[in-house]
């Protein structure tokens, strides 16, 4: 049975792990990834595919450590998206390239004299009602635009893996196939074995089983959990948008995307309403998304709208808080790596650490296998 030598072997084919296998073979690194079901079948796909700058952390009228460190990514995924970076993003979809605040209340205090301010400028900028967008017609109230944006996250994930489909298989890792050595980590196949100088777990909700079955015991993980909602409306009109209309937390109200499947047009709605929406039963989660778009966006007819919950358990490392880390985390426990980028926005800054922990890369010849190769996964609003 043949071996073979390889620099990195990933786990976990989200979006941290196909940023990390293209990000680490553009820099000449022999990387293989390994994926147990779908590639972004549990957290990427069901993503709402926002790249923004952190403005909606520092709704308390102040910027605060989670949006300062992710205030440089919007810039830094246009250089991907426009071909000026390692990653080369130039094939991605994006489904809006702005996004939108807005409240009915014209007069928000405090956090419009913040949005004026010039510690936030050219990153939030009030829009003039003849420059709203479609969607806003009918509302009264103030508009901002965002140096946001929104990507189709499947398109992404082809954008990624596109170049290396050679170098991705099915397999779920754990203690009867995968072993740790004195160099690294062998991997049993069925008709091959690899030997891979670094293991690197993008595994996302994976990821505390795989620490367990390989004994590594100093980096623990955290579940913080999310109550989606799905609406499929009879009008056809897209949003993008955080709403702050009588907001009284220092957190969006709702937090709009606007996606396409077979079945038609598909609201997702997050924010404050679907953190909240754990401790609710789903037939109250679905009132209170009735709610909460007759308030937000009364000026859309919601008669008719089909709804649905969307369970999405966000997989990070455990803080002492028990809050979402502020920045993208990559750890090292000899030749094993974890990582998780917290948010798909910090997917760069994890790439960015992930790379500085790594020595050069060795190169090696790439596996010959017939171990079957991982797919996309399917959209959850997808029939």
């Amino acid at each position: 049975m043949p071996t073979y030598n390889i620099d990195a072997a990933i786990v976990g084919g989200g979006i941290a792990g196909a940023w990390a296998l293209n990000l680490l073979c553009s820099a000449g690194y022999n990387a293989v990834l390994f994926e147990a079901d779908a590639l972004g079948c549990d957290q990427t796909l069901a993503s709402q595919g926002m790249v923004h700058g952190g403005l909606k952390y520092a709704l308390g009228g102040q910027l605060t450590g989670a949006s300062e460190a992710i205030a440089r990514m919007s810039s830094r995924w246009r250089s991907c998206l426009n071909g000026d970076d390692p990653v080369d993003l130039r094939g991605v979809r994006l489904l809006s390239d702005q996004y939108f605040m807005f409240s009915n209340d014209s007069a928000r205090g405090r956090l419009t004299t913040f949005f004026a301010s010039k510690a936030l400028r050219g990153r939030i900028d009030k829009v003039d009602q003849q420059e709203w967008p479609h969607a806003f017609k009918g509302f009264d109230g103030v508009v901002y635009a965002l140096e946001d944006f929104v990507l189709d996250a499947g398109s992404l994930l082809e954008t990624l893996i596109s170049p290396y489909r050679d170098r991705i298989f099915q397999l779920k890792l754990n203690r009867e196939n995968t072993r740790p050595t004195a160099t690294g980590y062998e991997i049993s196949l069925a008709d091959c074995e690899m030997h891979a100088h670094r293991l690197i777990s993008c595994a996302g909700n994976g990821s505390a089983g795989l620490l367990e079955a390989l004994g590594v015991s100093n980096i623990e993980v955290q579940q913080r959990p999310l109550k989606q909602v799905l609406v499929r409306p009879t009008h056809n009109v897209e949003l993008y948008a955080h709403c702050l209309t009588g907001a009284s937390s220092a957190e969006p109200r709702l937090t709009i995307t606007s996606h396409f499947g077979e079945g038609g047009l598909v609201w997702y709605l997050g924010g404050r309403l679907a953190t909240q929406g754990v401790t609710l039963s789903d037939t109250q989660q679905i009132e209170k998304a009735k709610a909460e778009l007759e308030t937000c966006v009364p000026w859309l007819d919601w008669q008719g709208a089909q709804f649905e919950i969307l369970y999405v358990n966000r997989a990070e490392p455990k803080q002492r808080s028990g809050l979402k880390p502020d920045n993208a985390f990559v750890a090292e426990s000899g030749h094993f790596i974890q990582c998780f980028p917290t948010k798909l926005t910090l997917a760069p800054d994890l790439g960015d650490r992930l790379l500085a922990l790594l020595p050069a890369p060795q190169g090696g010849d790439l596996p010959h296998t017939n171990q079957p190769r991982a797919e996309i996964g399917s959209f959850p609003w997808s029939p």
